[in-house]
């Protein structure tokens, strides 16, 4: 999506709005820790939870663990994914207590519904869930948030998630299949 010079920071800005913003002086090395001072390589792409195979490019299933550790089913205004690399191809993060900005574009068709505020998530790769930490701010047509890190990035509205599993029989007790 484009690079900045991570002493002096900047933005990244893609044609459909998602934009990610880093600090001065605020990428590492992910694997070392070590502060990092060269070229950052950003890659970014929104996905948007509108299109039609959804499913099939997010990770995970919307389903995620809330501040108070509940599970909770997701609805998604918004997601994307950055990843950031140094000249050498190595893996760079957020140091820490250093915060990005992200703007996601919301899309047209879910404006309208878009709340002034919404919670964020990341995918927990871990776990296969995505987990809420920090918030973001409707703007005009956009959310902008901002993480701690990097990874898949989500702006969705939290539902009761309910698991529910049953066995149906007929008048005998019997087991009845595919019903």
């Amino acid at each position: 999506a484009g690079s900045v010079n991570a002493t002096a920071g900047g933005n990244v800005s893609l044609t459909n709005g998602l934009g990610v913003s880093l600090p001065a002086n605020g990428i590492i090395n992910a694997a070392t820790k070590a502060a990092y001072s060269g070229t950052v390589n950003v890659a970014a792409h929104f996905l948007d939870p509108t299109s039609n195979d959804i499913i099939t490019t997010m990770p995970g299933d919307l389903r995620g663990v809330d501040e108070n550790n509940q599970i909770k089913l997701l609805t998604s205004f918004g997601m994307a994914a950055v990843e950031l690399t140094g000249a050498g191809g190595e893996l760079l993060q957020l140091a820490e207590n250093k915060q990005a900005t992200l703007t996601f574009p919301i899309p047209a068709s879910l404006n309208s519904k878009a709340p002034a505020t919404i919670p964020l998530w990341y995918f927990d790769e871990a776990n296969g869930l995505w987990k809420q930490e920090g918030t973001a701010t409707k703007t005009g047509n956009t959310y902008i948030g901002t993480v701690s890190h990097f990874s898949f990035w989500n702006c969705d509205i939290p539902a009761e998630y309910v698991e529910f599993s049953c066995v149906v029989t007929d008048t005998s007790g019997r087991p009845l299949q595919n019903v």
